[in-house]
């Protein structure tokens, strides 16, 4: 799936954010992205994303983790075969999996385990 993103549409999420479409604020779409600020500076990160996302393209993760290894960094990436947003379609297990990355993360870059 693509997900629902159109760069053209005024009314949707992007275009909340940004004032308008994205297609006609190209450097407030830029500025907004994550993968402009994926630079040496950038802050860890653990990116969790279903495969099935009908709302965000997966490939979206992938493009920012691409871009933070470029950096020099090493984000953590899992890409959940069938996981729609919010985690709708997978199972209990691959839920409780990504709570226990995201928990196990945060005490890891925290000092806390």
């Amino acid at each position: 799936p693509e997900g629902a993103y159109d760069a053209h549409d005024p009314a949707g999420f992007e275009a909340l954010l940004l004032g308008g479409a994205p297609a006609e604020r190209p450097d407030a779409a830029r500025d907004a992205s994550p993968v402009t600020h994926a630079g040496p500076q950038a802050p860890p990160f653990l990116i969790l994303h279903g495969t099935d996302d009908v709302l965000i393209p997966a490939r979206q993760s992938v493009r920012l983790a691409e871009a933070l290894r470029a950096a020099g960094h090493e984000p953590g990436l899992r890409l959940l075969d069938g996981g729609d947003h919010l985690w709708v379609g997978l199972t209990d297990a691959d839920v409780e999996d990504c709570f226990t990355r995201t928990v196990d993360f945060a005490r890891r870059r925290t000092g806390g385990g």
